[in-house]
């Protein structure tokens, strides 16, 4: 019955694989398919930064754009920002005389100037003292059309609205727009009037006069959830009214388009609108998302030429020097705003960059017509190929190991990370291969699906059953051959280490009040036991209470299965001091020890499965057993943590160091057994202290069992000075040669010391 147990119980698992092999494609082809345009796609958008600074734009036309930024220089010659807008209008007037193309003030104008007389004239009328001088300062002319004037004499637009929604892209953030409403707007197609596109909103609001002499331009720019700007919507609605971004505005000044043509998708709308799938101004024709975002296409070197605003301001006067430095910006369309000092640095992929920049580099890319696309039928293509990769995978890895077939599967990623790479250079096309490198490795672990992930989940089966009895080496053996034979019942010399976790009465009663502790710390400490006997390769036997069973050279045979048990209970011993570590370093469990005996004993045994079902249990019924279990409960009286019998001492001395304990008369037995501790590994054994306290307890032991007292007492002593011989076992030697020398020793004395059975 034993051959049989296991079988067949697991024939269905080697299907298994598969099945969740082909689950995970199909979840992997609709995660790809769902999400193929959303920006949340994090390892897909960071692969096609690193494309970016592979093979990044030649940006050429950056130098049509240029910078006036307002810097720390600008801010020690003319004061703290914000600037009264008469301040912004001279720089205006300056960029204009410098023959600048286009003016365009990044910085928002859509809340009233705090400078401005008609500000501080409110500020006076609502508290101060001197009304005549608040109306005074309330008549004076408004700065808002002071900076109207200056743009009357250029082509110019102002930033409004420069904090974005939560996410432009999404379907939510869209608002309705009127394209009627704007005169510079027109589109190719048919279907109504209304377009959906991302919303904006005034702050406040913005002075009519200086709408109606610089186009009011949205300023907000979203980074992707990761904190990565890499999408600019070009168009946004703001009042119901097609709004440009700064950059799309910078683009159509210097193209020189005074009109700007949308084209509809027949085929695409929402409920606030039909969507725009193209953008085309003067002879360059822009794809775009629904959100009318263009993905940012930085070239190599990010600089953009630029000026600082003292420079422009002090380039009115009379220095000619200065005025003649700014005729760079002759025929360049000028954008001011802050730098990333005094205003935000925004991420990219390629480094932080002030708002004003990503608006130039954004109109040049614009200008340049050169935008990677990643079309909507994308996503179709990736999620087939996720498919195809992924049952080409399986299919291959049948017929390879599974390392050949991982291997496989590692080439043909590259191949694929290398088609997209060259997709992306020659056409600007973005494809992510990811999903479907993914599906080859999933396909090639489906050749190991029957050995590995089927072994793996019977392998927790079957320790579930046994209660995580047999080691490695068993397990291994129990999955690929379940027919083995590997728990069937045996008779077998074995050798048994029982063991016991023991709290001090002192302790327990620190604890009585925390039972729930007290379990808790007993259960983690033996699990801690378990999992160390099985690592050496023993059987782990959990029995009543904190006793442990292990059981060496079964299920398989183990040759040295003595010496492995004796090197597994000095492994027990250095868990239980990590252990007791851990306790002395809580402030609940201070000076709490767990303590651990221990018996060896080695011999003939029956081992095998005993119980049935869920308590089925790997265990051991004989003598050794026996004796192993009578050897633990002498721990407590000699002190040493490990004691042996006369057999495992016989066939491992000479691995490791013993000292002999006593000879015992045990009830049943015909004769007296010597029992050892054992003290250490061959390194102790070795060490001339220990060699000197060996010495000194044999001739103890041999002076004790001739009934020679006055000599055991001095013997005694001697064993006592030794090095690490303060144990408890030479305080039992102190009382019992006190004892006898006394009253002298019995008749037929042997030495040996009784025990009950």
């Amino acid at each position: 019955m034993s051959k049989r147990m296991f079988s067949k119980s697991f024939q269905w698992l080697t299907a298994l694989p598969l099945l969740l092999v082909t689950g995970a494609l199909a979840v992997i082809a609709i995660g790809t398919l769902a999400g193929a345009q959303s920006p949340d796609h994090h390892w897909r958008e960071r692969l096609f930064d690193y494309f970016q600074r592979l093979n990044p734009s030649d940006g050429t036309t950056v130098d049509n754009f240029h910078l006036v930024l307002i810097d720390r220089e600008s801010i020690e010659a003319v004061g703290p920002w914000p600037w009264p807008r008469t301040v912004l209008a001279n720089l205006v007037e300056a960029a204009g005389s410098a023959g600048a193309k286009g003016v365009i003030l990044t910085e928002s104008v859509d809340a009233p100037d705090p400078l401005s007389p008609e500000t501080i004239g409110e500020f006076w009328l609502s508290g101060a003292r001197d009304e005549a001088l608040a109306q005074q300062l309330s008549l004076l002319p408004h700065t808002d059309e002071r900076l109207a004037k200056a743009f009357s004499t250029i082509k110019g637009a102002v930033g409004v609205s420069q904090t974005p929604p939560l996410d432009p892209n999404r379907a939510t953030s869209f608002g309705r727009a009127d394209i009627r409403s704007a005169d510079w707007l027109s589109f190719n197609g048919s279907g109504g009037d209304y377009v959906a596109l991302p919303s904006a909103r005034y702050f406040y609001s913005i002075n009519p006069t200086l709408a109606a002499a610089a186009q009011p331009s949205v300023s907000a720019l979203a980074a992707d959830g990761d904190g990565i700007l890499r999408r600019a919507p070009l168009l946004w609605t703001l009042n119901g009214t097609p709004t440009p971004s700064v950059a799309l505005e910078a683009a159509r000044f210097a193209l020189d388009a005074n009109n700007i043509t949308v084209t509809i998708n027949p085929s695409a709308a929402n409920a606030q609108g039909r969507i725009i799938d193209g953008i085309q101004i003067g002879d360059i024709d822009l794809p775009v998302s629904e959100a009318t975002a263009v993905r940012l296409y930085l070239p190599k070197r990010v600089t953009i030429p630029s000026t600082s605003a003292s420079r422009l301001i002090s380039g009115l006067g009379a220095n000619a020097r200065v005025a003649s430095s700014n005729n760079q910006l002759s025929g360049a369309v000028v954008l001011i705003g802050l730098d990333t000092e005094l205003g935000p640095a925004i991420p990219t992929a390629r480094g932080d960059l002030s708002p004003a920049a990503i608006h130039a580099l954004t109109a040049a890319q614009i200008t340049s017509g050169n935008a990677p696309t990643r079309p909507g039928w994308t996503g179709y293509i990736e999620a087939l190929a996720v498919m195809i990769f992924g049952a080409a995978a399986i299919m291959t890895a049948q017929r390879f190991q599974f390392w050949q077939a991982a291997g496989v599967a590692a080439l043909l990623s590259l191949f694929l990370l290398l088609g997209a790479y060259i997709a992306f250079s020659t056409a600007g096309l973005l494809l992510n291969p990811l999903p479907s490198a993914a599906a080859l490795f999933l396909g090639a672990l489906s050749i190991a699906g029957g050995k590995s992930i089927g072994g793996v989940l019977r392998d927790d089966n079957l320790r579930g059953s046994f209660h995580d009895t047999l080691p490695e080496d068993a397990m291994k053996k129990l999955r690929e051959t379940p027919a083995s034979g590997v728990l069937n019942g045996l008779h077998r010399e074995i050798t048994v280490l029982a063991c016991e976790l023991r709290l001090v009465d002192e302790d327990l009663r620190t604890m009585e009040n925390l039972p729930d502790e007290i379990t808790k710390l007993l259960a983690a400490a033996s699990l801690d036991l378990r999992q160390t006997i099985i690592t050496a390769g023993g059987v782990a036997d959990q029995a009543e209470g904190g006793r442990i069973f292990a059981y060496f050279n079964a299920p398989l045979e183990k040759a040295d299965h003595v010496q492995a048990g004796c090197a597994a209970a000095l492994r027990l011993i250095e868990s239980m001091d990590k252990v007791n570590a851990d306790l002395d370093g809580s402030s609940h469990t201070r000076g709490l020890q767990i303590h651990l005996a221990i018996g060896i004993a080695t011999g003939e045994c029956f081992v095998g499965p005993m119980g049935h079902g869920r308590n089925n249990r790997y265990s051991a019924i004989g003598p050794a057993v026996d004796r192993a279990a009578l050897l633990r409960g002498q721990s407590e009286y000699y002190g040493p943590a490990m004691i042996c019998d006369e057999q495992v001492f016989k066939e491992s001395h000479h691995h490791f160091a013993y000292l002999e304990l006593d000879r015992l008369k045990i009830r049943g037995e015909k004769r007296p057994i010597s029992v050892y501790a054992l003290i250490g590994n061959p390194f102790i054994k070795s060490s001339k202290a220990f060699r000197a306290l060996d010495d000194a307890h044999r001739q103890l032991l041999a002076s004790y069992r001739a009934g020679d007292m006055t000599k055991a007492g001095e013997m005694l002593a001697k064993a006592k000075s030794s090095p690490g011989a303060k144990i408890a076992l030479f305080d039992i030697y102190e009382e019992r040669i006190k004892k006898f020398s006394d009253a002298g020793t019995p008749e037929g004395w042997d030495g040996a010391h009784p025990i009950g059975g």
